[in-house]
């Protein structure tokens, strides 16, 4: 969301806090920017956001910054950044459920490779699919734009902006990459599990978790952890809209 005004500075009680989620934000930058991420990372950098988040929820929770931010001057910005929050709220809620889904696949898959049923590749190509979908969805979220603020923005109100283009480009680059994974004639779902066939392993759920499941799991307790740290903030915007 690009944001071409003038921002409201901090109280210099706020300016710690600040300084932590600047520093933060600039190291997200740079690693969003880098074109290095891998699935690893996006894990540690969906970590970071959350504690970003932290330190914007503390920032809003402060009476000096509540104050400011409930005259009515503010509101239209107040009520801006509520429309932007519910579509955050919306991509982490949907990306939540298609991680569900690809879970649920990956473990059904390892159990009928234990069975050695006949109907191995179609649910690895099921597979495939839903993560086409997972991909398609999180792209349809990130091209939904919110309204541009305009004129005296809060500078918490640049913070929050910044951090939730940083999480959405997150969100895109950990679906892109499962996609592509997905599809690899090397590293896919499908040709791992051919290959242990025809050297006739017995495959456990374990061999499957290591290349999709922890990945998949660990992935959707970070944006478990995320969505409960952007509620904290939603409600905290809302306790401004109620002073």
């Amino acid at each position: 969301m690009a944001c071409h005004n003038r921002h409201v500075s901090f109280p210099a009680s706020s300016l710690p806090l600040v300084l932590k989620a600047e520093e933060e934000l600039h190291k997200l930058k740079a690693l969003v920017g880098s074109g290095s991420l891998t699935c690893e990372i996006i894990l540690d950098a969906i970590k970071a956001v959350g504690y970003v988040y932290e330190c914007i929820d503390d920032l809003l929770c402060m009476p000096s910054n509540q104050n400011g931010l409930s005259h009515m001057q503010q509101r239209r910005w107040v009520d801006l950044e509520l429309e932007g929050s519910i579509k955050l709220l919306d991509m982490c809620s949907t990306s939540r459920d298609n991680l569900n889904d690809i879970k649920y696949h990956v473990r059904d898959l390892g159990s009928a490779i234990r069975r050695g049923l006949d109907t191995i590749k179609s649910r690895v190509l099921f597979y495939n699919q839903l993560v086409k979908k997972a991909n398609k969805d999180v792209k349809k979220q990130v091209a939904r734009k919110s309204e541009a603020m305009a004129g005296d923005v809060p500078a918490v109100g640049l913070l929050l902006s910044e951090t939730r283009d940083i999480t959405t480009s997150l969100l895109h680059c950990a679906f892109s990459i499962l996609l592509k994974q997905a599809e690899s004639e090397k590293t896919g779902m499908w040709p791992v599990v051919s290959g242990l066939l025809q050297k006739r392993r017995i495959v456990c759920k374990k061999e499957i978790q290591e290349d999709v499941l922890d990945v998949v799991e660990d992935l959707e307790i970070g944006l478990e952890n995320l969505f409960r740290q952007l509620i904290r903030c939603r409600v905290s915007l809302l306790n401004i809209c109620c002073l």
